[in-house]
């Protein structure tokens, strides 16, 4: 079915005032604001991680329990409103806000607790990973999630979740044993393995397709201090850096992982190769073993490795990963590092960046977190389909003016198509990194790249629990 046989969405101005105004007046004002233009604290709730995708809502509405977003969708629903939920406000594809109809903006459910005997950790839809790294480490625990700290859990959670812990213990969704979660007709649904098992099959891969997530519940590890840091080099230094990541990656332990960068370094922003290291060990003596091999890959420009509590590795990235200028995430995967293939990303960043200076804090990740433990589960086990070998890298383009936009989108698809060479023949994507600025009109080609063989049974969840498409932000699966 297409997406021209659902009606179009409304926006806030086309209800009618009354209606609009019992809404507002149907929340405890003391305990839950809802916010229109020119309120205290309207502006702030429209700010995110990219400036484009910043939209004036009709409504803000922060909740701060199950029942206010229950009612929100209600009324959303019943008058087919434009309707967007942010967490962390990480997407920069705008799918976190809505111009014009109704925000839920999550951030005032952030409550995490712990239960440490049964070592497991419910944390509110709203909460960031950052909270939910520090209060479980209260108790020498860690759940796997987002290397930036200031991501939040929901969206990262229902696309299928990348860490630092993956290699050790699967993706997010592969350690998440329940959630709360509000559909579009207002239901509350308790979901896990026994309850509402297809809904929970459901939203452990395929985004933001079935509902509000009120609270995950995550099993948590037993985490000690971790050595990690930051190398870099000059650009010049690539292939010989190349070289000793191919020879690490052949003797890799299932507790150590790399990330691989290719940025320039203010104030004058020279071409640099990094590496983020991460040893789940305390030993530094251990880490220098691991990667002894990086240490001989000529002139190091900056060095910063320490061991640390494990929260704060998900902080280390915070510098490249600021708030502010204009951004896209676009997606590859790749099952090896061609020296020639990045040889060519190299340059053609570099001439990209070097054509105009506003797009110097443009990174490229290639992300190391081993496939083993996720790719050992049945592809057809969660809405996640892609349990095979690859790694991920994440195209992150950050740029200032506006008329650039498509320059800089075109850039990012020859630069994925470069990557995935090293790739299998699927050219699959993660729904989480593919937060670009093309039409969200998906097409059945395209959403299969995301959701493989699973992508029929979504469509039948799709129009049991949404057969209206109520929820038309992100990758829409459309029934």
């Amino acid at each position: 079915m297409s997406h021209q046989n659902f009606a179009p969405k409304k926006l806030v101005k086309d209800v009618d005032p009354t209606e609009v105004q019992k809404f507002k007046e149907s929340f405890n004002d003391d305990i839950t604001k809802v916010l229109v233009e020119g309120d205290e604290g309207y502006e702030a709730s429209l700010k995110r991680w990219s400036l484009n995708a910043e939209k004036k809502a009709g409504i803000v509405v922060q909740p701060t329990c199950a029942e206010d977003i229950s009612k929100t969708l209600k009324f959303a629903s019943q008058n087919n409103l434009d309707f967007a939920v942010c967490g962390g406000g990480h997407s920069t594809s705008g799918s976190s806000s809505s111009e014009g109809g109704i925000l839920l903006h999550m951030r005032k459910c952030n409550k995490v607790r712990v239960d440490v005997e049964k070592k497991l950790v419910y944390a509110q839809g709203g909460a960031i990973f950052g909270e939910v790294d520090q209060e479980a480490w209260k108790y020498g625990l860690a759940i796997v999630g987002g290397v930036v700290d200031n991501t939040g859990i929901g969206g990262l959670t229902l696309g299928g979740g990348f860490g630092f812990l993956t290699s050790q213990h699967g993706l997010v969704i592969d350690n998440l044993v329940g959630a709360t979660i509000i559909t579009a007709d207002g239901k509350v649904r308790e979901l896990s393995s026994s309850k509402n098992e297809d809904l929970f099959w459901a939203i452990k891969g395929a985004g933001t397709n079935f509902g509000v997530i009120y609270e995950f519940v995550f099993k948590a590890h037993e985490q000690k201090d971790i050595v990690s840091g930051l190398i870099m080099y000059p650009s010049d230094n690539l292939e010989t850096v190349l070289e000793a990541t191919n020879l690490w990656h052949e003797n890799r332990g299932l507790d150590e992982t790399i990330n691989l960068v290719i940025g320039r370094l203010p104030p004058k922003f020279s071409p640099f190769i990094a590496l983020f290291l991460f040893s789940n060990d305390p030993s530094e003596q251990v880490y220098k073993e691991k990667f002894s091999m990086f240490y001989k890959c000529g002139e190091i420009i900056m060095e910063q490795v320490e061991r640390i509590p494990y929260p704060k590795v998900n902080t280390l990235g915070n510098a490249f990963m600021s708030h502010g200028d204009r951004k896209a995430i676009r997606d590859a995967h790749f099952t090896k590092l061609s020296i020639a293939n990045v040889r060519e990303v190299l340059d053609s960043y570099i001439k990209f960046t070097d054509a105009d200076p506003t797009r110097n804090q443009t990174l490229l990740s290639y992300e190391f977190y081993d496939y083993k433990k996720f790719a050992s589960v049945a592809a057809d086990s969660t809405a996640f389909a892609h349990r095979k070998p690859f790694y991920n890298a994440v195209i992150t383009q950050r740029w200032i003016n506006e008329q650039d936009d498509e320059i800089v989108n075109e850039w990012s698809k020859n630069i994925q198509e470069i990557i995935c060479r090293d790739g299998d023949d699927d050219k699959s994507l993660y729904v989480n990194f593919e937060s670009t600025m093309d039409s969200t009109d998906f097409k059945e080609e395209r959403l299969k790249k995301y959701f493989g063989a699973n992508l029929e049974k979504l469509k039948e969840l799709k129009r049991k629990y949404d057969p209206n498409v109520f929820f038309r932000k992100g990758v829409v699966i459309w029934p």
